[in-house]
C-alpha cells in the first residue's frame, strides 16, 4: 500500500504488528495537556514565591496589631486575616489544581502509550483480548508475551496501577487523599491534615516521575522500532528537574518554599497563631 494511502477499514490493516505501514499511531493528545499543565504549575510557582513571602510579613504585623490570642477570633481581625491570606490561599488553588490536571493527564496517556506499544508489538487477537483489561495489567500481558519476566515488579507496572488508581478516585468524584472503599469513609472522614501545595507538588513529582519510567520501559522492551524510542520523556524530565527546585519546609498548610539556589527571604514567627486562623475560616459556611 502506498505510504500517503489512508486507511478506511481495519481489515486494511496487517495481523502481524511488526508489518504495521503508515500512516501511523493518531494520538489522542493527553501528552499535549500534561506538558501544558506542567509548565503553567512551574510558572505558578514562580509567582507564589513572593506573594508567599509578602503574605508572611504581613501576617507577622497582623499579629503585631491583634497580640492576644482571642482577639485572632474576633470578627474584625479574621476579616483583615482572610483579606491579608486570600492572593496566596487564591494561588494556591490554582497550583493544586495544575497537579490535579498533570497528574489525570498522565494517568489517561500512559494508558494511551501501552495501547500503542500493544498494537505496534504484540498480534491482533491478543491485543483484542487484552484490551478490556486495566492498563497495568493489559502492560503485563504485553511485556510477558515479549518475553519480559515479573513485569509486576518493575517500576513502570508498579507506576502505571498508581496512576490508575488515582485517575479512578478523581474521575469517580471521590477525594483522591482518602481511601475510597466507601463514600461515606472517602467523603464524610476528615483526613488527619487535609493536603497542601507541599503535598500536591510531591505528588504531581511522583506521578509525571512514574510516567517518565513507563516511557522508559515500553521503550526499552519494544520490539517495533516504531515503539522503541523514549525521546519524548525527555521534555518531561527537564520539567521535573525544574519542580524539584522548588524546596517546601514545614507542614501542608503552613510552610516555607524556595528555589533552590535562589531562596524566598521571608520569616513566619507565629505558625500557630496562622494555623489557627485558617482553621476557624476553614470552619465558617
Amino acid at each position: 500500500m502506498d505510504e500517503k494511502a489512508k486507511f478506511v477499514s481495519v481489515d486494511q490493516l496487517p495481523d502481524d504488528p511488526l508489518k504495521m505501514p503508515p500512516p501511523y499511531w493518531r494520538s489522542g493528545g493527553a501528552s499535549f495537556q500534561v506538558e501544558d499543565a506542567l509548565e503553567l504549575l512551574i510558572e505558578l510557582l514562580h509567582q507564589l514565591l513572593p506573594i508567599h513571602a509578602r503574605t508572611d510579613e504581613l501576617v507577622e504585623q497582623h499579629f503585631i496589631k491583634y497580640p492576644r490570642e482571642q482577639e485572632t477570633e474576633s470578627g474584625l481581625a479574621m476579616e483583615e486575616f482572610a483579606e491579608i491570606c486570600d492572593p496566596l490561599w487564591e494561588i494556591e488553588h490554582k497550583i493544586k489544581m495544575k497537579c490535579e490536571l498533570a497528574i489525570l493527564m498522565s494517568a489517561i496517556q500512559g494508558e494511551e502509550e501501552i495501547n500503542r506499544f500493544c498494537v505496534f508489538n504484540i498480534p491482533k487477537e491478543l491485543v483484542e483480548t487484552i484490551e478490556k483489561l486495566s492498563p497495568a495489567e493489559k502492560l503485563t500481558a504485553a511485556a510477558s508475551h515479549l518475553g519480559e519476566k515479573r513485569v509486576r515488579s518493575t517500576a513502570a507496572y508498579s507506576a502505571m496501577a498508581e496512576l490508575s488508581a488515582w485517575r479512578n478516585a478523581f474521575a469517580h468524584g471521590h477525594c483522591v487523599d482518602r481511601p475510597v472503599k466507601t463514600l461515606r469513609h472517602n467523603h464524610l472522614i476528615s483526613p488527619n491534615e487535609y493536603p497542601g501545595v507541599p503535598d500536591s507538588v510531591a505528588s504531581v513529582v511522583k506521578h509525571v516521575s512514574g510516567y517518565v519510567k513507563l516511557i522508559e520501559y515500553l521503550a526499552r522492551v519494544s520490539q517495533n522500532p516504531y515503539t522503541s524510542s523514549a525521546s519524548e520523556a525527555k521534555a518531561f524530565k527537564g520539567v521535573l528537574r525544574d519542580l524539584k527546585r522548588f524546596r517546601f519546609r514545614g507542614g501542608p498548610m503552613i510552610y516555607d518554599v524556595s528555589l533552590m539556589n535562589v531562596p524566598s527571604i521571608h520569616r513566619n514567627p507565629s505558625v500557630k497563631e496562622t494555623e489557627k486562623c485558617r482553621k476557624v475560616l476553614l470552619k465558617k459556611p
